[in-house]
């Protein structure tokens, strides 16, 4: 990453949920694509179907809403082969538009 770039900018995250979670899910998908970040939604509610696309498409992160409140965050960004963890939507860091 070059001196001054943003690393918000390089978020390139799929969103997807389970039905409790798609109204949130859309939600925060249209927070980072009004703060330029790519965000897909998918109305997928398989998280392995999920997973594999954000793969496969290069996604940085899949966020994958269980409901409201429980998230579980892919990483593929991670020099180390990518993580996976369970997070509340209190603790992701949205964008700031």
């Amino acid at each position: 990453m070059k001196e001054g770039e943003d690393l918000e900018q390089k978020i390139k995250a799929v969103f997807a949920a389970q039905t409790l979670g798609r109204e949130k899910a859309e939600e925060i998908a249209a927070l980072y694509r009004k703060a330029g970040m790519e965000a897909i939604f998918r109305t997928e509610t398989d998280f392995e179907q999920n997973r594999c696309f954000a793969e496969q498409e290069g996604m940085t992160h899949l966020l994958y809403f269980s409901d409201k409140e429980h998230i579980t965050m892919v990483s593929f960004a991670d020099e180390m082969g990518g993580f996976t963890v369970e997070i509340l939507l209190s603790d992701l860091q949205l964008p700031k538009i």
